[in-house]
């Protein structure tokens, strides 16, 4: 890998580790990551308010990482970026795995 792919990667990456640091995010995707929700779902199983968890959703839509679909009031997230399924399902075994 070159040093100009491998900086504009690390951009990338770092960028999606500041998404992921945020604790409440963090558990969106950890929800996500079995399929489709939406907002007042989220909000009632991770019990996180509507406002702040929409402003949450709302910054990850707008890095790519998840889409939203709407259905009559309702607003159903899903996750749509590959690479981020795959990191939130690796964390999800490493750190919330059964199998210690």
């Amino acid at each position: 890998m070159d040093l100009d792919k491998m900086r504009a990667s690390a951009l990338e990456v770092t960028e999606l580790l500041k998404l992921l640091g945020h604790r409440d995010r963090l558990l969106v995707l950890c929800e996500l990551k079995t399929g489709e929700a939406s907002v007042g779902d989220l909000a009632q199983r991770l019990g996180i308010k509507q406002s702040p968890l929409s402003q949450h959703l709302a910054r990850m839509r707008h890095y790519g990482i998840v889409t939203a679909r709407r259905e009559a009031q309702s607003v159903y997230y899903r996750i749509s970026d590959g690479k981020v399924a795959e990191v939130v399902s690796l964390l999800y075994k490493l750190y919330c795995s059964d199998d210690d």
